[in-house]
């Protein structure tokens, strides 16, 4: 990851739900806002590199979502989809954030389908990146392998980037160490865990690695919109992409060579010059 010094984010907080919640904002607040959603178990800075490459188009801030990053944690461990489809829906009201250009992975992507099928006037396009609308066994087992082998603790910061370049081969070192930072703490024992909520994951076992079904509101999204799909993603399959990119009256789908489940990272380059034609074109049916 190349960091161009002196460009920074602030990190601001705004309190949403009962809940401090955290985002980074890029400055340039006169230009078109877009706002970044990471996945499960990441966090703001994953957008980084992305967001250094757009901030002189668009206003760009990128949200801690509840349990993640800075954000803060749920007492009772609310963590569904539409607990933080009413953050997300709030944050976007309590900004004044309009003709949003809304971007979300994984987790985040889910998230946004929700937000835009319910609130279709407020966003002006939508970039869903390798984000599954339903449960299928292979993607089920693909999580299981993810939750397996991402570290809950470890000694140095040094393992955790050594497990993440392990399952993500395809993501540099400096991502790999950029991740790792700004995603795990130091205990005052030394050793270092995961900043997100940890109760996340035993929900998701209990739910037998299973997600909501989003396909109805797959069907009301009517801003320009663009499916990304990880060349070799076992989260999301060409075919269920495919069909997301039919139901969506004005979506078109592209994949990311050299990628897995983290297109955004793992082929900064090809996902860039993705995204850019994308916002910078008029939509056209394919």
């Amino acid at each position: 990851m190349t960091m161009l010094k002196g460009i920074k984010p602030k990190d601001k907080y705004l309190n949403v739900n009962g809940l401090r919640l955290h985002y980074l904002d890029w400055g340039n607040s006169r230009l078109q806002p877009m706002l970044l959603l990471h996945g499960f178990m990441a966090h703001a800075h994953v957008w980084d590199n992305f967001a250094l490459s757009f901030r002189t188009q668009f206003h760009i801030m990128a949200l801690d979502q509840r349990g993640h990053g800075e954000s803060q944690w749920v007492e009772q461990g609310s963590y569904s989809i539409y607990d933080h489809f009413s953050d997300i829906a709030n944050f976007i009201e309590m900004l004044k954030l309009k003709d949003l250009v809304l971007i979300g992975h994984s987790m985040g992507g889910r998230n946004a389908i929700l937000y835009t099928a319910c609130n279709s006037h407020n966003v002006e396009r939508l970039i869903l990146v390798d984000a599954r609308p339903c449960s299928n066994p292979i993607a089920s087992r693909a999580l299981k392998h993810l939750l397996i082998h991402l570290p809950l603790q470890a000694i140095s910061l040094d393992e955790v980037v050594q497990e993440v370049h392990a399952i993500y081969p395809y993501l540099s070192w400096e991502i790999c160490q950029h991740i790792a930072n700004y995603g795990f703490k130091q205990m005052p024992d030394g050793k270092f865990v995961p900043k997100y909520d940890m109760r996340m994951i035993e929900q998701t076992k209990r739910s037998g690695y299973d997600i909501e079904d989003l396909w109805f509101f797959i069907k009301n999204i009517v801003c320009p919109t663009l499916v990304v799909r990880g060349e070799k993603s076992p989260f999301l399959s060409k075919k269920v992409a495919q069909k997301m990119a039919r139901l969506i009256p004005k979506a078109e789908l592209e994949e990311i060579s050299e990628s897995t489940h983290l297109p955004a990272q793992e082929n900064p380059k090809a996902f860039n010059r993705v995204i850019s034609h994308f916002l910078n074109h008029s939509y056209s049916p394919n």
